[in-house]
């Protein structure tokens, strides 16, 4: 087994690491890293229906889809995350005991009564403290999950408040659980470095892992990787399944019909004004996306109602 602390903060550097160790490499591995501030989608996920876009855009928040499945979190400087890759037998993979064990019981060292949850998160009391996904490769398995330790709570909140009701669709829906950073649980304080480093040095004796830092070449993989496929807005957003999106505007109801982030057609559900027929017709073929909607609307006939019309779209 090997050990990497991540010198890095880059979220897309540390999620592409996951995925070129799971699927270019043989050996065991404990990643343990920590993001700037970015919301990380599972993959069956519909993006547009976990985030509060106005807030992630006025935040200049990255969104990044990850491999595993699951739900939607919320990264940032306060929060540790660590990830197991490990070969195994098939049909042997998934163990979500197997990986948290040795995070809970690091927990319980602090004096926490950390435990597991029914849905495979780590719990202290009757909050959630650390959500867990795994992702199996031909006979590997990937497990990662993430430590609120000193997480700014408010930006979670904000970020993944979403408006999900207007959505149908097939994806699967993220659970929210009240949640709590352990620094508030800990009889005196310590800093998240300290904190993380006290984490790898416990995971190293525990399943006497040897500390490896990556050399140059991998470094360089990781990077393209990180800026063709993580970076790209087609695997972020575009890879939704297909979803509708009703919004009531100007008392008039549109439902947009959406396929791989490309609204393909927009349809009127009660008689409408003509800067509503317009609009409607203006969307159809145009990305379902906060940021180049806004753009575009900038360019009609009515560019005082962009920001109420963007609202809504979301």
């Amino acid at each position: 087994m090997r050990i990497i602390l991540q010198p890095t903060h880059d979220p897309y550097f540390n999620i592409a690491t996951e995925e070129y160790l799971l699927k270019h490499s043989s050996d065991d591995y404990i990643i343990l890293y920590r993001n700037t501030p970015s919301v990380i989608v599972g993959k069956h996920q519909n993006t547009m229906a976990e985030l509060n876009h106005t807030f992630i855009n006025s935040s200049k928040i990255p969104v990044i889809r990850r491999l595993s499945g699951g739900g939607t979190v919320f990264h940032d400087l306060g929060n540790v995350n660590f990830c197991f890759i490990v070969n195994g037998r098939e049909g042997n993979l998934v163990d979500f005991k197997r990986f948290t064990t040795p995070i809970i019981e690091f927990l319980k060292e602090l004096g926490l009564n950390a435990y597991r949850g029914e849905k495979n998160d780590i719990r202290i009391g009757n909050y959630k403290v650390s959500g867990n996904a795994e992702h199996v490769y031909k006979n590997r398995v990937m497990h990662h999950g993430t430590l609120l330790y000193s997480t700014n709570m408010l930006w979670l909140e904000q970020a993944i408040k979403s408006n999900e009701d207007s959505y149908t669709d097939r994806a699967i829906r993220s659970n929210r659980s009240q949640t709590i950073n352990i620094a508030e649980l800990l009889p005196y304080p310590v800093a998240i470095e300290t904190f993380e480093i006290a984490l790898s040095e416990f995971l190293t004796k525990y399943h006497s892992a040897t500390p490896l830092q990556l050399d140059d070449s991998a470094k360089r993989t990781i990077s393209t990787l990180a800026t063709t496929k993580y970076t790209d807005w087609n695997w972020n957003y575009g890879y939704n399944a297909s979803y509708d999106f009703k919004v009531n505007i100007d008392s008039d109801i549109l439902v947009l019909r959406v396929t791989n982030g490309i609204i393909e057609s927009v349809e009127i559900q009660q008689s409408s004004i003509s800067w509503v027929s317009n609009l409607a017709k203006f969307l159809e073929g145009k990305r379902h996306d906060y940021a180049y909607l806004k753009n575009e609307l900038g360019k009609t006939e009515h560019p005082e109602k962009i920001q109420e019309i963007i609202e809504k779209l979301f």
